[in-house]
């Protein structure tokens, strides 16, 4: 498929005085390297996905305060015709606000009203995992955004044309992006998904001119470098370490920050035990040079069996620590642990506990299973939290889940390319609860402690003016006082919320905050409730009437029309092969899959929060049909995997086989024996919906 093709710029044309008021429609040129460097001190906009490069989400606007923070209300509300587990954080810049959406769509709406000024579509030719992008970059009039099949995209801010389309991955069969680009003095640097299929984590810097590629740095140490020694054998081929989060920059000493993830094969340590350098750990890395330097490296998780890696990408501040100031950094790991750093040199600080620990660094996951928390989508997550200096306290959501952790490979575990590369599935999700936890940065002990009734992973933002902000998973936003944890107020936006608020100052004055919601996709446990549909949803102290928009313009998610295959040859247009199931197999399986699959599937089995099933994006992963049986019968669905009968695993998969236009053979039902026989049966990329 051409780049033209899969870019499809859709504008939504203003009106000429619209065009020409106030507040600015997205012309104004920038904002250049000086201005990123100087985001923090910039409140009207939020320029950079963490505020500053440093991650810390701080604003000075001061329009909303304690005493009048009880009288916010939705000031707009935009439909995100592109459903699905919406975690962008939200760029503003000269009155208009930039989100990318679950398969790498942008957006551009009025900051004042929400109306949709353009869209940018993007069909991922395929989906390794599942739909998310957590957020474009922007520099010098243009966006970027790395997505799900391997590109960087820049487009032009004022417009929403493409700049261009570059390959961003050497290894496009179990590496992808989900992470928001930042844009570092001109450069775009970016960090990998795909440690849980096998990959090895790179960060990697491209020219934000032409998308050209300047360096790359390995997460897993390779041959002949300092650490490779940490990695049994070969085990470092497939060593996993993705820097899927996000990063952060010290700019005044151009060091960079990452926390690369867990170790393939994840839930086990067979064929790798070891130190396994540099994952599960935060890196330092000079990047002042033509290529980074390794500074200093701070392992967080060793012997990890249990995803308990690094979600959070560091945040970088300066805090009192017993009557000194000091240069700190802070991440979370999904075992609930919280911890800081002195970032000059590394060492430890304070280490604390914000989630209930049960077994989760004493026991392992075995074939029948054993009881551990937190879950893997329990514990600190991917928005981490925000320092205030005005009370020297972090402020730190996490989540309260536990789980039993099973196993269906003790030993050596199969890399099938594109297919989790762990010793089992990820454990069912149960039902999960929120804390926020004020830390002092004096002393490393809570200064305070709020339970919240949902998962809280939405991350916090402070104002200058003594509020904090935070979010839970049900689509309910909070407003606390700093020193106390007092609830000041709180909201709902129907959706649920993994994504981080930003904050800016329109056209019209106010000061609002605006943060992107939809499903909870993996995050979603038993407890939460229903997501209504995405959206991004803004709050101010206006009098005006809570504007509502709706989708007309923007991109739906479509399966992708042809497979985009840069390491490899596209998969075929069409199926011609059959497979023994029957057609009341697949018409049963339809039933099974409408009440447990399609809320991350999709009606088409396009991909919402989990993986297309079905067209090239599907067919990219050349899976045969046995282990297409071995996916339904062991991830999926995707919250409770391996939690279905034999016969209702072989009716889905007959109904996917079906749909993916494989032609029934004879009266004989697919089963266990007959799958797991198919290995040399691959279904192609094309489509044959039920009539």
């Amino acid at each position: 498929m051409s780049t033209a093709l899969r870019g499809l710029a859709i504008v939504a044309l203003l009106s000429m005085g619209a065009a020409c008021s106030g507040g600015g429609n997205g012309a104004k040129a920038g904002p250049d390297s000086a201005a990123l460097l100087q985001a923090g001190s910039d409140d009207a906009d939020w320029i950079v996905p963490g505020k500053t490069y440093g991650g810390n989400r701080v604003t000075g606007l001061s329009e909303i305060s304690p005493a009048n923070v009880s009288q916010l209300k939705k000031a707009w509300i935009t439909d995100v015709k592109d459903a699905g587990e919406e975690e962008a954080s939200p760029i503003a810049w000269d009155g208009t606000v930039y989100v990318s959406t679950s398969h790498d769509n942008v957006l551009a709406l009025d900051g004042t009203s929400g109306a949709l000024r353009w869209a940018f579509g993007y069909n991922p030719a395929y989906e390794l995992q599942y739909p998310v992008n957590r957020g474009v970059g922007l520099a010098n009039g243009k966006l970027y955004i790395v997505t799900q099949d391997c590109r960087l995209i820049a487009i032009y801010a004022a417009t929403g044309k493409q700049s261009f389309d570059v390959p961003a991955c050497h290894d496009t069969s179990n590496t992808w992006y989900s992470t928001a680009a930042y844009v570092y003095k001109d450069k775009v640097i970016v960090g990998t998904s795909g440690g849980d299929l096998g990959g090895s984590g790179l960060v990697s810097a491209f020219s934000a001119q032409d998308g050209s590629r300047l360096w790359d740095w390995h997460t897993v140490a390779q041959p002949g470098e300092p650490g490779h020694s940490t990695w049994p054998g070969d085990s470092y081929v497939h060593g996993g370490a993705a820097v899927w989060a996000g990063l952060s920059i010290d700019q005044e000493t151009d060091t960079l920050y990452a926390a690369p993830g867990n170790p393939g094969p994840n839930l086990s340590e067979y064929g790798r035990k070891g130190l396994n350098l540099y994952s599960d750990s935060v890196v330092a890395l000079d990047i002042s040079g033509d290529a980074p330097r390794l500074k200093w490296y701070y392992k967080v998780v060793p012997n990890d069996v249990h995803d308990n890696d690094p979600s959070m990408p560091p945040v970088l501040f300066t805090g009192n620590v017993n009557g000194t100031n000091r240069q700190l950094l802070a991440v979370g790991d999904k075992a609930g642990d919280f911890v800081i750093l002195d970032r000059t040199t590394g060492k430890l600080v304070s280490r604390l506990a914000v989630s209930d620990q049960q077994g989760i660094f004493t026991t392992v996951p075995t074939l029948k299973g054993t009881f551990a928390c937190p879950n893997h989508g329990g514990g600190i997550e991917w928005n981490g939290g925000s320092y205030d200096d005005a009370v020297n306290f972090f402020f730190i959501p996490s989540t309260q889940e536990c789980a039993i952790w099973k196993i269906v490979y003790p030993s050596t575990v199969p890399y099938v390319p594109g297919q989790p590369y762990a010793a089992g599935p990820l454990p069912k999700r149960r039902n999960a609860t929120g804390v926020l936890t004020a830390v002092d940065v004096g002393t490393g002990k809570p200064a305070w402690v709020k339970p919240l009734p949902y998962s809280a992973q939405g991350g916090v933002l402070v104002t200058r003016n003594g509020l904090i902000f935070t979010s839970d998973a049900s689509g309910r936003v909070y407003a606390f006082e700093p020193k106390t944890g007092r609830e000041l107020w709180h909201d709902d936006v129907g959706a649920s919320i993994v994504a981080p608020i930003s904050a800016y100052q329109a056209a019209d004055g106010h000061e609002y905050l605006v943060v992107e919601a939809g499903e909870a996709g993996n995050q979603q446990t038993p407890n939460l409730p229903k997501s209504q549909s995405a959206r991004v949803v803004t709050f101010s102290l206006s009098a005006s009437p809570t504007a509502m928009n709706g989708t007309t313009g923007q991109p739906a998610a479509t399966v992708a029309a042809a497979a985009n295959s840069e390491g490899g040859s596209a998969a075929p247009a069409s199926a011609t092969v059959s497979a023994p199931y029957t057609s009341a197999q697949a018409s049963a399986g339809s039933k099974i899959y409408v009440k447990q699959c399609l809320s991350c599937h999709g009606t088409h089995l396009q991909g919402v929060s989990g993986p297309a099933l079905s067209g090239p994006g599907f067919a990219h992963s050349s899976l045969s049909v046995a282990q297409l049986y071995g996916i339904v019968s062991t991830q999926m669905p995707l919250t409770a995997p391996g939690s279905l009968s034999k016969t209702d695993d072989a009716a889905v998969t007959a109904y996917i086989l079906a749909y993916d236009c494989v032609k029934p053979t004879g009266t004989t039902p697919l089963s266990v024996s007959t799958a797991v026989a198919l290995s040399a049966v691959k279904p192609g990329a094309a489509s044959c919906p039920p009539k």
